[in-house]
């Protein structure tokens, strides 16, 4: 069959060739051959192919039900066609005598006017009358109508009903509920010691779903994978039912209105648009049930909750940023312990980040448009180049570039040496009514700024780990970033994650390194550098009385810290953007000296608010977390008492564990996804003086807490010696009664205690 196979693909279009005496086989067997081979081909296929034809011919057939679609998209057709007429000719002023019908009703049955055909339906019957006036006797009608006894009595009436058959549906199965919560209440006082021992109702409900459920989940699971990789399915699908509901029409009548009444101003006809609106939603409320309505509704409430939820992300967001940029290079955070300080500064980095890349942007943009007609792409195909020939891999070395590219065009300027530019047409200068701009300067902000934005590593320097996610998409042109913080899928973090670069503080040294000839101490450039805990590296003026400037080691008075910090801005500066920021934190701004202090501005951490999520109706008065929260109240205590007593499994609290897991997952991912704290903080200089500035600050948890940094960044330094204790705490020794004994405080190996001791020794 193989043979036959590849035989009959090499002379399949051929059909002067003698397959049969090719592969050596009987002509007569030639057909039924061909036929098995074909069959074989056609298994190659992925049936889903055949189930997704079948559900589209399905589809289709529906037509049936929805007899006025096709005349409608007609009719809207043709008020579009007329409108645009009508359009063009009021505004202009061209005598005509069309009048567009888009004010008209529709003509429901539309193909009557074919006696053969089967009737169609009639025009359906909308809960609004067709004119204003009569919208307007209807409302004072129903108003009128609302007021009277009858109408109240007939509520009182409908009321007891209700009651009536919830009051029915609780005597049936209430009995039910009191012998389940009795049963449970007797299997949690029963006490066993079967560890992982299942019951008879599990084991045979978990048979069940091997065989029924989980190959159903999985194949429903599949078939959807399988639209996803062949969305021309849903999209023809999305097409027919919006053809069935008039969407297309509903789409095509509001454009033809619009054109009509911008020139005509005809108010009194937009309820007639609205009844129109009725009358071809009306397809969707006939045909769907009320239960398929209600979902619908809760998920289009649902999407509009999240879609406003975002949006108060993104605005928060952008008012850090503001608050970021009013700050100068060097920003220096306290608070107490646990305050969120090295979360805050983390945060500000990736603000940072972000918005150094935005800036860039920005200059480039600015750039093009002062020299229009400057083939920008050819400048940046000669700048990739340099990248890749790591000519070029900082803003000095871009400079150097272009000035050895400037001196090549000044000694032969043509267009070939000016990047294939036009100047002789288009100019060498631009005027911005300030001054005159060259375009070589122009063209070196560009070069700069592009490196700036291309660069695809983080821009973070940091003294500990922290994970970034910002996304480039090159398509071989100009690459564009997603920066987006909220809307990242967490099981695909490893993917696109990069970490900040280590921070060799031989960079920030100007003086003595701590590594002699180290390849990195002139490295320093433009980046976001963030130092967690400077006050234990660089110290405050007490605890450095003892070191010497003049030493021949590299210490903190000698490396020239706090001069290159003072100089920091200068170090990258591209069409007066600086793009260098400092973000450090410590326990107490007197731990650090005040040459490095008063450097920037000090932010403290006065309070953090409690979490809140920003998703509309979800807290604290949305059902779900209401329900959620009262629920696990109720299921945590006797979870706990069963697992006391009990080693075993049961179906019924397999059951309850499951539906209660799957409220916290709920519960838990929107929590995750819009949670946001406010930050309440005061600014002050770094001299801590004048009166502190309160300021507010919003930490998102989408954005800070997706696996971004570790909070014990710095427990290598325990890690060494974790390796090679073998004391835990229940090797160490306890006290043995109210007050310590005289061993027991020896046993502390305190500086105090030796202070004591030694002074009883000299006293005896």
């Amino acid at each position: 069959m193989e043979k036959l196979k590849t035989v009959y693909k090499k002379h399949e279009k051929d059909d002067k060739t003698d397959f049969a005496g090719a592969v050596g086989i009987n002509p007569c067997r030639r057909h039924r051959l061909l036929y098995l081979y074909r069959l074989s081909s056609m298994k190659k296929i992925n049936y889903r192919h055949y189930i997704a034809i079948t559900i589209t011919i399905g589809f289709v057939a529906c037509w049936l039900l929805f007899p006025n679609a096709l005349g409608r998209i007609i009719e809207s057709v043709r008020d579009f066609g007329l409108s645009v007429a009508y359009y063009f000719c009021e505004i202009f002023g061209i005598d005509h005598t069309i009048t567009p019908m888009v004010n008209e009703f529709p003509k429901i049955p539309f193909f009557d006017f074919f006696p053969s055909a089967p009737a169609p339906s009639p025009a359906p019957s909308v809960p609004i009358p067709d004119t204003f006036d009569g919208f307007k006797g209807k409302w004072f009608a129903y108003w009128q109508l609302w007021a009277t006894k009858d109408n109240f009595l007939h509520y009182l009436y409908t009321l007891g009903n209700g009651l009536y058959y919830f009051s029915f549906f609780l005597l049936i199965f209430l009995p039910f509920v009191l012998i389940v919560g009795l049963l449970f209440r007797r299997c949690l006082k029963t006490q066993n010691n079967d560890r992982n021992k299942e019951s008879k109702p599990l084991r045979a409900f978990k048979r069940l779903s091997d065989v029924i459920y989980r190959p159903v989940k999985r194949w429903v699971a599949g078939f959807i994978g399988f639209l996803v990789e062949h969305p021309l399915y849903l999209k023809i699908w999305a097409g027919i039912w919006a053809f069935y509901f008039n969407i297309f029409t509903i789409a095509v009548e509001f454009i033809a209105f619009y054109l009509y009444f911008v020139v005509s101003f005809d108010f009194l006809n937009i309820y007639r648009q609205i009844y129109k609106l009725f009358l071809d939603l009306w397809a969707v409320i006939d045909f769907l049930p009320l239960w398929v309505l209600i979902l619908v509704g809760f998920f289009i409430f649902n999407h509009i909750c999240r879609n406003i939820a975002y949006t108060e992300l993104y605005h928060r967001e952008r008012c850090n940023r503001g608050f970021i940029n009013e700050r100068g290079v060097v920003t220096v955070v306290y608070g107490e312990m646990g305050a969120g300080k090295t979360a805050l500064i983390t945060d500000m980095a990736l603000s940072a980040e972000v918005q150094f890349r935005d800036q860039a942007f920005e200059i480039i943009i600015e750039c093009d448009m002062k020299f229009p007609n400057f083939p920008w792409r050819n400048f940046e195909d000669e700048l990739k180049a340099a990248f890749a020939a790591h000519e070029v891999f900082s803003v000095p070395s871009c400079v150097k570039w272009l000035r050895k590219k400037f001196v090549v065009w000044r000694n032969a300027p043509c267009r070939e040496n000016c990047f294939n530019y036009d100047f002789e047409r288009y100019g060498l200068e631009y005027d911005n009514k300030l001054y005159i701009i060259n375009l070589w300067q122009v063209l070196k902000d560009y070069a700069c700024a592009y490196l700036v934005y291309t660069v695809q590593s983080s821009l973070l320097i940091s003294n500990y780990s922290i994970r970034t996610d910002n996304l480039i998409s090159d398509l071989g042109n100009f690459p564009i970033w997603d920066c987006d913080f909220f809307k990242r899928d967490s099981r695909l973090i490893d993917s696109f994650s990069h970490r900040a670069h280590i921070l060799d503080f031989d960079m920030l040294r100007l003086g003595k390194t701590m590594l002699k000839n180290n390849p990195n101490r002139n490295a320093f450039g433009f980046g976001v550098y963030v130092i967690s805990e400077i006050d234990k590296e660089r110290k405050n003026a007490p605890e450095l009385k003892d070191v010497k400037a003049d030493s021949e080691n590299c210490n903190q008075k000698n490396d020239l810290f706090n001069v290159l910090l003072k100089m920091s801005r200068h170090a990258c500066v591209v069409a007066n953007r600086v793009f260098v920021k400092v973000f450090a934190d410590l326990q107490r701004p007197e731990s650090l000296g005040a040459d490095a202090r008063e450097l920037g501005e000090v932010v403290y951490i006065r309070e953090n608010s409690e979490a809140a999520v920003t998703l509309p109706f979800f807290s604290p008065f949305y059902f779900f977390e209401l329900a959620f929260l009262g629920v696990n109240a109720k299921f945590i205590s006797p979870y706990v008492q069963y697992n006391h007593n009990r080693g075993d499994s049961m179906l019924f609290l397999y059951l309850i564990k499951n539906i209660v897991a799957a409220m916290q997952h709920r519960y838990e991912r929107v929590n995750n996804t819009f949670g946001s704290t406010t930050m309440y903080l005061q600014l002050e200089s770094g001299r801590m003086d004048g009166i502190p500035k309160e300021r507010k600050y919003y930490r998102q948890d989408k954005k800070i807490w997706s696996s971004r940094y570790a909070t014990d960044c710095l427990s290598g330094i325990f890690d060494e010696r974790a390796a090679v204790n073998t004391v835990g705490i229940d090797d160490l020794r306890a006290y043995a009664d109210r007050v310590a004994r005289n061993d027991e405080l020896k046993y502390q190996n305190s500086h105090f205690q030796n202070e004591i001791n030694e002074l009883k020794s000299k006293t005896t």
